[in-house]
């Protein structure tokens, strides 16, 4: 039984590898910048590397998150996607970092927001004129 599942993840895996690539390539930049804006809370004259590097650890977590539900479920619904990104980015937001404001989860929560708000738009903006 289990040789078969794996059997089944890997075939998968190489059925649907460059869409996993790219949706998890397309959630770390949008993770990455949210996270990034969050640390500084908007001032990007005091943006560091230390702030980029803490914001591309959460950037991979969440975009290997995302890329695990993209390989496991395939192409989904773009909403799905955007609330996946949303959950995955405050847990690797919180894994990753304490917060620089407000109680422990806020940055956490206002990262996430961002990264689903980026992501809305670049759907609309981008995905959306490459469509037509």
């Amino acid at each position: 039984m289990v040789i078969v599942l794996v059997g089944v993840i890997v075939l998968r895996m190489l059925a649907s590898k460059r869409y996993v690539f790219e949706e998890a390539a397309e959630k770390f930049s949008q993770t990455w910048m949210a996270c990034a804006m969050a640390m500084v809370q908007g001032d990007l004259s005091v943006l560091t590397v230390r702030h980029a590097l803490i914001a591309a650890k959460t950037g991979t977590l969440s975009a290997l998150i995302v890329g695990l539900i993209a390989f496991i479920f395939g192409r989904v619904n773009r909403w799905v996607m955007v609330w996946a990104l949303g959950a995955a980015t405050m847990a690797a937001d919180l894994f990753v970092h304490p917060t620089h404001f407000g109680p422990s989860w806020m940055e956490a929560a206002v990262t996430s927001v961002g990264a689903m708000a980026l992501a809305v738009a670049f759907d609309f903006f981008v995905k959306r004129k490459k469509n037509t």
